[in-house]
């Protein structure tokens, strides 16, 4: 009789089989679930742990067993011991790859996310655009290669190739008609243009939304821009 509160096994059967279900059924839910990741890598590891057990077993009774005893001298078989071993190989590869999965999975919804993403849009650049992209000359940005994104905060976002080859970020406000930064770096490197809100006697548009200090980050990556907010403190003038 089992004691201490300890599930039969067909009760854990079942869990198993309602895990298996959330990480690999229609509606799979369970990669925002650690908890059930967690039990179901303890589950998988127990059953592959009672395979290993039973497959040693057998083997042991049968060599126990009287030869020429009919279905149990099958086991002892070279073949048999060939499946035997595979069993147990692809059983702890499953069980290896359930727990890689389980952590990348964690580790993917424990990442920290950007505060927007903005995608392209395929519209042509303005004439503001391509004039305030003349002030890119010195990392020689390609304007016929312009490629605008999203826009956020009042800002306009566009990328472009530049005469080295290299990957370029840009970023205007169209409002002060200001090229506030611009990125370029040789791939596989990813464009970073960052803004800063400092406190100073004129003002950008898009400071209006945060505490002086607040960093804006723009990331080029791949198809998108991914786009990080850190608010500044509250400024405060110091003491005469």
């Amino acid at each position: 009789m089992r004691s201490g509160g300890v599930p039969a096994d067909g009760a854990l059967d079942a869990e198993l089989t309602a895990l298996r279900e959330r990480a690999y059924g229609v509606d799979a839910d369970i990669d925002a679930d650690p908890v059930a990741v967690a039990r179901l890598a303890e589950l998988e590891t127990r059953r592959a742990a009672a395979v290993r057990s039973e497959g040693e077993r057998r083997p042991s009774a049968a060599a126990q067993a009287p030869r020429g005893t009919g279905g149990d001298a099958e086991l002892v078989r070279p073949g048999w011991w060939r499946r035997s071993g595979a069993a147990s190989f692809v059983a702890g590869a499953a069980v290896a790859t359930l727990m890689a999965a389980a952590v990348a999975g964690w580790l993917a919804w424990t990442a920290p996310r950007p505060d927007a993403t903005l995608h392209p849009t395929g519209a042509a650049p303005s004439e503001q655009v391509l004039r305030l992209a003349d002030y890119a000359r010195r990392q020689m940005v390609g304007k016929t290669s312009l490629r605008g994104f999203e826009s956020i905060l009042g800002l306009e976002v566009w990328s472009a190739r530049s005469g080295l080859g290299n990957e370029c970020l840009l970023v205007f406000e169209p409002v002060t008609d200001d090229l506030l930064g611009v990125g370029c770096v040789p791939p596989p490197a990813q464009p970073v243009v960052e803004i800063v809100d400092v406190p100073v006697a004129w003002r950008q548009q898009w400071t209006e939304h945060f505490p002086s200090g607040t960093v804006v980050r723009f990331v080029l990556d791949d198809d998108a821009v991914d786009v990080w907010i850190y608010e500044g403190a509250p400024w405060r003038q110091a003491p005469p």
